[in-house]
């Protein structure tokens, strides 16, 4: 009988440590594109849909992150479309990610422009903070 129920604890301890692994990885699995927890609400992301050979990364679309319930969304550049990170990356034919924050309430995303077909001029300004970026992204 002791056996019995031994065998039942250690069963029940090995589905319960089973279900927390997978769950944790169901969990997180939105962020293991973002590389880990530095982004926050209202970072900006841009990607480079670049489908050529070129060796120069054009990051030509940005959208701004929403970070809800431990997962992260991305509203497109009008604010218009909320989608998830990861069907956003996928959508951008998993180009170059790069992950910027305003450092000044002044600066207004949506009041810049592409110039030569790229918003890189823009994460190059003083107003945004580099905070990470992932250069291979699978779809």
């Amino acid at each position: 009988m002791k056996t019995k129920f031994i065998s039942i604890f250690i069963g029940g301890l090995s589905i319960l440590a089973l279900s927390w692994s997978f769950f944790n990885h169901q969990e997180n699995a939105s962020l293991d594109l973002i590389f880990d927890k530095k982004i926050n609400d209202g970072d900006l992301v841009f990607r480079s849909v670049n489908t050529g050979d070129s060796d120069a990364i054009h990051y030509n679309e940005f959208g701004i992150i929403e970070k809800s319930l431990g997962k992260l969304y991305v509203w497109d550049n009008q604010n218009a479309l909320k989608r998830s990170f990861q069907d956003w990356v996928k959508e951008g034919n998993g180009g170059h990610i790069k992950v910027y924050s305003m450092k000044s309430l002044d600066f207004d995303i949506n009041k810049q422009e592409l110039k030569n077909g790229t918003y890189n001029h823009v994460m190059n300004s003083d107003a945004l903070e580099f905070i990470t970026e992932n250069k291979q992204v699978k779809n």
